[in-house]
């Protein structure tokens, strides 16, 4: 009877003792839920190290709920390299989106271009929002115009939703510059402008495209008649320069009503001046003069 009794508490303590880690477990993941309502993350990554810890002691896993706990906190703790190690391990568990978005997101915050680029690359056909389509988009156009990729970011620009934002538009005339496929871009600025008339990024873009190309001709015309200054060349001249003055008003006109919404934009004020001058608007290249002496 005695032998039967202390075999029977013998088997009881090993039940004890083997229950014991189970009960650690719990404790880790109590505290980590009671740690992430109270919005005390910290806690929570200090537990989820612990509850870690413990998985990889008894080979197991842990359960995916406490790693997007643990995933958030590190995000809301701006520890991004640990929020970045659990994103992962998050989206290996699930299908879930929402951790591939916010991965998206951390790579940007830390500069991780390459990794933001070749992510957002791998998940572009899992994106289901319109608004999100967009925004990755256009971060992933920028990139490949950073990197002087222009191809790349042109057909980008042709797929991106909604095709009627002059913002997506806009897009193909920026990669077109960058090709020096000046005629397309115009084309498609104008059209843009057209639909759109108040779209500065546009008005800027073909206010300077037209300054330039009076630029060009403008010294293009000085420089032949510097060779021939002859009667019938100045006749000539005076012809040409009726019409380079033309372009010059048209820009200078988008470049006043840039200047009125944004009157410290120093890139206007600079374009403003040299049209006076070639002008011979000397009284406004003045005062453009004094607006950029005044901001130094």
């Amino acid at each position: 009877m005695r032998i039967k009794q202390l075999t029977i508490s013998v088997l009881m303590l090993a039940l004890i003792a083997s229950c014991n880690p189970l009960k650690k477990m719990y404790n880790h993941q109590d505290t980590m839920e009671e740690a992430y309502n109270a919005g005390n993350y910290e806690q929570v990554l200090v537990s989820y190290n612990q509850l870690e810890n413990f998985h990889e002691a008894n080979d197991t896993e842990v359960k995916t709920d406490y790693t997007k706990m643990a995933a958030k906190s590190a995000l809301e703790t701006e520890q991004y390299q640990q929020a970045e190690d659990l994103l992962q391990q998050w989206i290996e568990k699930t299908d879930d989106f929402e951790p591939i978005e916010l991965l998206g997101s951390v790579y940007e915050k830390t500069g991780k271009t390459d990794l933001e680029y070749k992510h957002w690359n791998r998940y572009w056909d899992r994106i289901e929002s319109e608004d999100l389509k967009k925004e990755v988009g256009t971060r992933l156009f920028t990139i490949e115009m950073d990197k002087k990729e222009y191809d790349k970011a042109l057909e980008r620009a042709k797929k991106m939703p909604p095709m009627s934002d002059p913002k997506i538009r806009f897009m193909r005339v920026e990669a077109l510059d960058a090709r020096d496929e000046k005629e397309e871009a115009r084309e498609i600025c104008n059209d843009i402008l057209e639909k759109n008339p108040d779209f500065k990024p546009a008005m800027a873009w073909k206010a300077r495209d037209i300054y330039e190309r009076a630029e060009e001709w403008y010294k293009a015309e000085m420089t032949e008649y510097e060779k021939n200054p002859e009667y019938t060349a100045y006749v000539y001249l005076r012809r040409e320069l009726k019409k380079i003055s033309a372009m010059y008003r048209e820009s200078r006109d988008l470049f006043e009503k840039l200047h009125q919404d944004d009157p410290d934009n120093q890139t206007y004020i600079k374009y403003l001046k040299n049209i006076y001058l070639r002008l011979e608007m000397r009284e406004e290249a003045t005062k453009m003069d004094m607006l950029l002496e005044n901001q130094r």
